[in-house]
């Protein structure tokens, strides 16, 4: 048998190549926090073309939805205008503290980047963020811990606003956005004080006035709360509430 070596173009083209990316993963999300919860977890496989979330700079529309009101529409919405450089999903109902989402089977369309985005509740505007994690092209199991950031888009008022009007799977109330104060969903409602006397953000003119928002996505500074649950500063309980970054760990399968 005579062995033809390869073209010098030929052997460059793969070698450039490098191996082919996996289709398809298995993703799932353990919360580490003791008394936050997770929304639904918008999950994106992009190209380097897509950035969900930079710290030091200005929310998108998307983000801020996601981070005020665990609304992951409005992001999925604008990332489908062009579906040649990414593909997302929405996975999931609340994760409660200290638990694990069930795992999910998503297919990545072979992106090389995975990034996800859930929302921390209940807080003013705080969200768990994966950013342009590079997939493994070996299969295997990898593990990877999530930071929680502040989107800049609201004053951390910490009082609650008691508004349910956003709805995910199942009907499951999640809080809403641009609503003065810290939007709450069914499940930690009972939990969180009423009144406070800490200022929440008023609206001015019709206008929503948040001029205590910081502007900028930030690594997030925590909740204050405090221990009154009828007054105070905060609508949180500072022996509840309060984490320690990272907030999250996620397990990626590669199949």
């Amino acid at each position: 048998m005579k062995i033809v070596p390869l073209s010098a173009a030929v052997a460059a083209a793969l070698l450039l190549s490098g191996p082919a990316q996996s289709a398809e993963i298995t993703v799932s999300i353990t919360n580490l926090t003791q008394g936050m919860l997770f929304t639904p977890r918008l999950l994106v496989a992009h190209t380097g073309a897509v950035d969900l979330f930079e710290p030091g700079t200005e929310a998108s529309e998307g983000l801020t939805a996601i981070a005020e009101g665990g609304d992951t529409s409005v992001l999925a919405t604008a990332l489908d205008t062009d579906t040649s450089d990414q593909v997302n999903q929405t996975f999931g109902g609340l994760v409660d503290p200290a638990s694990t989402s069930a795992d999910y089977t998503f297919e990545t369309n072979d992106h090389p980047y995975l990034s996800l985005l859930t929302m921390l509740i209940p807080t003013n505007d705080a969200f768990a963020g994966l950013d342009s994690w590079p997939i493994p092209t070996t299969a295997g199991t990898y593990t990877v811990t999530l930071n929680a950031y502040d989107s800049g888009t609201e004053a951390n008022d910490e009082v609650n606003s008691g508004d349910t009007t956003l709805t995910g799977p199942g009907g499951v109330a999640l809080g809403g956005i641009g609503v003065p104060g810290m939007a709450a969903p069914a499940p930690t409602q009972a939990n969180l004080g009423r009144g406070a006397s800490g200022v929440a953000i008023q609206q001015v003119g019709g206008v929503l006035d948040d001029s205590g928002a910081e502007g900028q996505v930030h690594i997030h500074r925590n909740t204050l709360g405090d221990t009154n649950p009828s007054g105070g500063r905060s609508d949180l309980d500072a022996t509840v509430h309060r984490w320690l970054n990272p907030v999250a760990r996620m397990t990626i399968t590669v199949n």
